[in-house]
């Protein structure tokens, strides 16, 4: 059973890039992608993801009132996607519910390595075959 993983960033070509790089792992399933997260409230009953990558530099809005919205949504991890992260953000978005950041320069193999390792932490993904 592969990691369901649904992705959210405002803009398309990064959607479309991140989605290409996932998808590529046979350990990973994209189930969704989503410009916002009013976008994503209506993937996610039938995306059902492990795990949400979110990116919180978003041109629309707060990554922590994002992330915070999110927790409400879906009892998936929420994932801090970033290009830069300052301890002052990271401390935001942890209290508004991220388990964890990655940021955006990342490896791609180690991309997938960190997404099924965080699933795996989670009870989630390959690790509910049990």
């Amino acid at each position: 059973m592969a990691v369901r993983v649904l992705l959210i960033d405002t803009h398309e070509d990064a959607r479309t890039s991140l989605a290409r790089r996932l998808s590529r792992d046979p350990e990973l399933e994209i189930v969704g992608c989503a410009s916002s997260v009013a976008e994503a409230a209506t993937i996610l009953p039938r995306a059902r993801p492990d795990i949400v990558l979110l990116d919180i530099h978003r041109s629309n809005g707060d990554g922590a009132d994002d992330c915070r919205e999110l927790r409400q949504l879906t009892e998936a991890p929420v994932v801090a996607f970033a290009s830069f992260l300052t301890p002052e953000l990271w401390q935001a978005v942890k209290k508004a519910g991220a388990v964890d950041a990655l940021l955006k320069q990342i490896d791609t193999d180690q991309l997938c390595r960190e997404i099924r390792r965080l699933a795996e932490r989670h009870g989630r993904g390959t690790a509910r075959k049990a």
